[in-house]
């Protein structure tokens, strides 16, 4: 209360009838503001300047002004008595001690301030040959006020006459305590409407690869990767999930899943035991994956860049595929889909708690038929060695038995004889080429009468 009366006895002495000075004018002053609305509680910082903009320039030794802004929008961010910051000279005063007096009071719809610099040291002066800052006001909207805004909201805040008891003055104080004339100008603050939020782009996907098959029996099988990852835009942050759903459909006249199996990301979660829960479903067109990290949703992750979250294994059809040609190929695709399962799994990833589609992008298996021989891989081991030799001239000789004529033809001329070895052994120990095709599993492509009954090593 003794504050209060200091302040109301001051502000009297600012308005002394017939004290104020016609020579000295200020104008004291906030910069509009543009702010995001961003659909909640916003809080900012008006700074107010004086500025004297008539007559010599005068001695400045405190000043007081009063503003007044929407109740229904606004609020003074303080406690009464007021006390605002101080910035620039008014708080370098008194060694950087600042003013001896400053305060004033918040109302509902507005402030009151007054400030004496020393009520001692009369060279604590402050002179407004030029805009200065002299004090920070902390306002916030009210709770709720910009909710559901369609257009952007403009507010002013405007100098006020009779806030206070008495009513606070808008005076500058010069010389020996004459109140100068001061005005206070109207500022606007606007309240745009918060963009909207960037679209959550979450993209699944499955790995293009190569797989193999045996060209006779038409049995092979490969695994296949299935990865997430969102799209972030510049200066974003990928979104916290909590799990998802999805389906991957194949041909299933050309391939079987056998299994699919959580990723590593997956399998860390909850201490290394895996996702909480975790369904996965096999059917005769393709497979679906239900996932949920932790039923209480503390474990979460991002996808910021592509990661396997399921491995998926695969079998080919073998009745589709046997007696293809060794080295044929055809091209299959893996596809993330909604709709398989008895209930049509969702294409799903959950972000707080909601359910964001994800784009697909289907991956290309080429399924390539292995089988023919290795030339020069004579006793069907795998590798090209001396033995080969020696397996040839048994065969030759000895009457020892060869799977693959073809495979011991080392000099690709149709015939199986001695040239054969000797093209071995020069191609081993002299340097002389090697058997034509040596080192891959293909076809003859030399017609002749030699043929291959069966070579293991490219199975």
């Amino acid at each position: 209360m003794r504050g209060n009366i200091v302040f109301v006895t001051l502000l009297t002495i600012f308005l002394v009838p017939g004290s104020f000075t016609a020579g000295q004018t200020f104008e004291i002053f906030s910069s509009d503001q543009t702010l995001v609305s961003g659909g909640g509680n916003v809080s900012f910082t008006s700074t107010f300047s004086i500025e004297q903009v008539s007559g010599a320039v005068e001695d400045t030794k405190g000043f007081s002004f009063a503003y007044r802004h929407d109740a229904a929008l606004l609020e003074v961010v303080g406690s009464n008595p007021y006390v605002p910051a101080v910035v620039g000279e008014l708080a370098a005063v008194n060694n950087n001690g600042g003013p001896d007096f400053i305060q004033g009071e918040v109302f509902v719809d507005g402030f009151t301030v007054g400030v004496i610099y020393a009520f001692v040291d009369q060279s604590q002066v402050i002179t407004f040959e030029v805009a200065k800052p002299m004090i920070e006001v902390e306002y916030s909207t009210l709770a709720g006020a910009l909710d559901g805004i369609t257009e952007d909201v403009v507010t002013e805040i405007i100098p006020a006459a009779d806030l206070g008891t008495p009513p606070t003055a808008t005076v500058v104080v010069i010389g020996a305590g004459v109140s100068a004339q001061a005005t206070g100008l109207p500022f606007s603050i606007t309240f745009e409407i918060a963009p909207p939020a960037p679209p959550i782009l979450f993209t699944i996907s499955c790995g293009d690869q190569e797989a193999t098959f045996s060209s006779a029996t038409g049995v092979g099988s490969f695994t296949n990767s299935v990865s997430v990852v969102e799209q972030v835009a510049p200066g974003q942050v990928a979104n916290e999930t909590q799990g998802f759903s999805f389906g991957i459909g194949h041909d299933s006249a050309l391939l079987t899943a056998t299994a699919v199996n959580q990723g590593a990301i997956l399998q860390a979660m909850n201490g290394g035991s895996g996702a909480e829960y975790y369904q996965a479903g096999i059917e005769v067109d393709g497979c679906t994956v239900g996932c949920i990290y932790d039923f209480q949703g503390g474990v979460t992750t991002t996808y910021q860049v592509a990661t396997e979250v399921v491995s998926i294994d695969y079998d080919t059809v073998a009745a589709a595929l046997a007696g293809s040609a060794p080295g044929s190929s055809q091209a299959t695709t893996l596809t993330p889909i909604a709709g398989l399962g008895p209930n049509g799994v969702t294409l799903v990833m959950v972000v707080d708690g909601q359910s964001v589609g994800m784009q697909s992008q289907a991956g290309v298996v080429t399924l390539v038929a292995t089988g023919g021989f290795d030339r020069g891989d004579c006793n069907d081991d795998g590798n090209y060695d001396i033995a080969d030799a020696i397996t040839l001239l048994d065969n030759l000789f000895l009457g020892g038995d060869v799977n693959c004529d073809d495979a011991c033809d080392g000099n690709d001329d149709e015939l199986k004889d001695i040239a054969d070895p000797v093209y071995f052994l020069s191609s081993l120990f002299i340097g002389g080429p090697m058997p034509p095709g040596n080192g891959t599993c293909a076809p003859d492509p030399t017609e002749g009468t030699l043929g291959c009954d069966v070579f293991n090593s490219c199975l």
